[in-house]
This record gives structure tokens, sequence and C-alpha cells, in this order.
């Protein structure tokens, strides 16, 4: 059971961890190689989730994991007034569990911080439960990109380009 999740910036010595994450949830071939290129440009940065968890074996008062797991990741960038999701992520044994809604709450808080008046990202036409989410979090389509991803068998599918209007939110 989860108990608590926590955000915050990724290191350097994070990086194994989020690629594995992205492995996992993309690609397995060279996920570090796709990480350290999304954390390239300008203004590039990560977020990391970890969460903690009750002892199944003692109970759910029982103690606490002691050690947090590592559970999503976020990487993108904030230039100018606009922020931009390259890469999110969440482990496949912590989907629905509200790891993906923390790490882009975090994300909008870190992207209004630093004057950005939009977010923006895309996300394949064949991903349900991803636009489900950024839908109930605001996200409006705002766009679309022909042939943008490509499934391991070299199939092409379209992208939707989705924005977030930070500046009529409440961020409360």
């Amino acid at each position: 059971m989860v108990t608590k999740i926590d955000i915050r910036l990724a290191i350097p010595t994070d990086i194994d961890t989020i690629s594995a994450l992205y492995g996992e949830a993309f690609n397995p071939m060279q996920p570090r190689i796709s990480v350290e290129q999304y954390l390239t440009p300008p203004g590039a940065f990560a977020l990391i989730a970890h969460i903690e968890m009750d002892d199944p074996h003692i109970g759910i008062n029982g103690p606490k994991n002691p050690d947090p797991t590592p559970a999503g990741f976020l990487v993108g960038r904030v230039v100018l007034d606009e922020s931009e999701i390259f890469s999110i992520g969440v482990a496949h044994r912590f989907l629905r569990r509200g790891v993906g809604r923390a790490l882009l709450e975090t994300l909008f808080a870190l992207a209004a911080a630093r004057e950005a008046k939009s977010v923006f990202l895309e996300v394949a036409v064949d991903n349900p439960g991803a636009k489900a989410l950024y839908r109930r979090l605001g996200f409006d389509v705002a766009g679309r990109r022909k042939n943008y991803y490509q499934d391991p068998s070299g199939n092409r599918m379209d992208a939707l380009i989705m924005k977030y209007d930070l500046k009529n939110k409440n961020l409360a």
C-alpha cells in the first residue's frame, strides 16, 4: 500500500534511476542516452518521485519501508514563459496510484515559480490513461503531430499536443 509520494528535483546521481524508470515505461533500448538527451537543452531539469509503502508483512499500521522506492520521473524545461514536458513515466506497479498526478502538480508549481504561463506536452493518441489524466488536470488539445511516435514494431502513430494554461489555474 502506498502511503506517501515524495517529489524532488533530480540530482546527477539520479540519472541511473531515471534511466531505469524510462526504460520500463517506454524504451528498454539505451534509456540512459534518451534521458541524457532530454537533459541537454537549456533550462532542462528532471523530477523524481519516490514512494513510501507500508510493509505488507507487518500490517497496514506497521512500520514503513525505510527505503523509499523510485516510482516515476518527469523530464522537462522552462524557457521564457513556457514549460515543456519531454517525458513523464511511472513504474508499472505504481500506475494509477497518484504518482503521475503528483509529478505534474509539482511541475505546475515549479513552472509557475519560474514565471511560465503554460505547459506543453505530446501524448500518443493510443494512450488513453495518460490522455485521461491530462484532461482531468485541465490540459486542452492544442494540435496534432502526424506520425510522431514509433512503436517497437515500427508502426507510426500520431501525437496530440496538449496545453495547460498556468495563468488561469488555481495552483493552491
